[in-house]
């Protein structure tokens, strides 16, 4: 099976093919004062012009104008008319292989240009390394990279060179975030770590998948049912500081893994990454299940001071309305009384009230 691509051509254009933007071509094409004396030194148009763009395109983008290969003619048209020379000469200069192989030789004894080597390889790989522990993206890396060539004075190899150092760096980088959470295990460690992979009680579901799928609602048993497994995940003894020791984007990217990959395909992985990914899990599902159980103790802790807010309100509605109620009693036999005694049917005798004899009139 043909191994998947990480880089094509056509992703690095913009690191190859220099830019047809007008501002960009006066900053990579403009010939200084020394470039000209340099230049003046050649005999001929054809020459002069061939030369300048073999230095001009060592420069930037930084690697070879390979033989039959024709700079664009915005470019071209820019560089010629700095050296009063037409663009068309290029046409004749393209012929003289030998000459444009005689030039580059020059100018990378002039300028200190290098021509890639293997143990440039390896010493790109060794500084893309640590940049590949918190840069994932393929084209960025390899960006990186490129411009650290540049930096270098090296000349753009072959863009699956490129791949294959950023393909090195990221597997190192790997390397180094799986022995770093998972290589001083033990024996013991190792085993109860793969331990989570095993079914529970010959129920379906394995450990691993129990401690991923917790109850979220809000109950008192789910409470339990959470420190269950809280103490379980404890009992794995994993530090947190194993966490620590490598960049946070990095180990955010192996417990997203841990969250996503099944048991099953877990269970096929080489002993050390399978072992670091379950460390990753454990050490990630240490930390949503304390919140998960912070979360639920202050949902039902609002929930029973709702409810206990709600019968104390319903409490006092129900007293404030039975002394309403009573007070409009005592309102009403307070207003019979004042009509009782203004019509002369009782009097105040200073101790209380005393009903009027009554005489009928004839």
């Amino acid at each position: 099976m043909a191994r998947r691509h990480l880089l094509t051509r056509e992703m690095l254009a913009g690191h190859y093919d220099p830019s047809l933007d007008e501002r960009e071509i006066a900053r990579h094409f403009t010939l200084t004062r020394d470039d000209l004396e340099l230049i003046a030194s050649r005999r001929g148009d054809v020459t002069r012009l061939g030369y300048a763009m073999l230095m001009l395109y060592l420069r930037w983008p930084g690697r070879v104008l390979e033989a039959g290969e024709a700079p664009p003619m915005p470019i071209l048209a820019f560089v010629a008319h700095q050296l009063d020379v037409s663009p068309a000469s290029w046409r004749d200069y393209a012929r003289r292989d030998e000459t444009r192989r005689s030039h580059l030789a020059d100018l990378s004894r002039r300028f200190g240009h290098l021509v890639f080597s293997r143990a440039d390889f390896h010493a790109l790989v060794a500084f893309a390394m640590p940049i590949a522990q918190t840069v994932t993206q393929s084209s960025r890396l390899a960006g990186i990279v490129i411009d650290e060539m540049r930096r270098r004075r090296l000349l753009l190899p072959p863009v699956t060179v490129i791949e294959a150092i950023v393909r090195r760096a990221r597997q190192q980088a790997g390397d180094l975030v799986h022995d770093v959470l998972a290589g001083d295990l033990g024996e013991p460690e190792r085993a109860t770590l793969d331990a989570l992979l095993s079914r529970r009680d010959d129920k379906s579901a394995t450990w691993l998948s129990w401690l991923r799928n917790p109850p979220l609602s809000p109950a008192p048993r789910n409470i339990l049912r959470l420190i269950e497994r809280l103490d379980q995940v404890r009992a794995l003894g994993l530090a947190a500081s194993r966490a620590a020791t490598i960049p946070q984007a990095a180990f955010d990217r192996i417990a997203d893994e841990a969250a996503r990959i099944t048991p099953q395909h877990l269970a096929e992985l080489p002993d050390l990454r399978r072992h670091a990914i379950l460390v990753a899990a454990g050490i990630r599902l240490e930390e949503s299940l304390t919140d998960a159980v912070l979360t639920m103790m202050d949902k039902l802790l609002g929930s029973m001071m709702r409810r206990a807010e709600n019968r104390t309100k319903d409490k006092a509605i129900g007293t404030i309305r039975s002394l309403q109620a009573q007070l409009r009693l005592l309102t009403g036999s307070c207003r019979t009384l004042l009509d009782a005694r203004a019509r002369g049917v009782v009097r105040s005798t200073g101790k209380g009230w005393e009903r009027r004899s009554w005489t009928p009139s004839y």
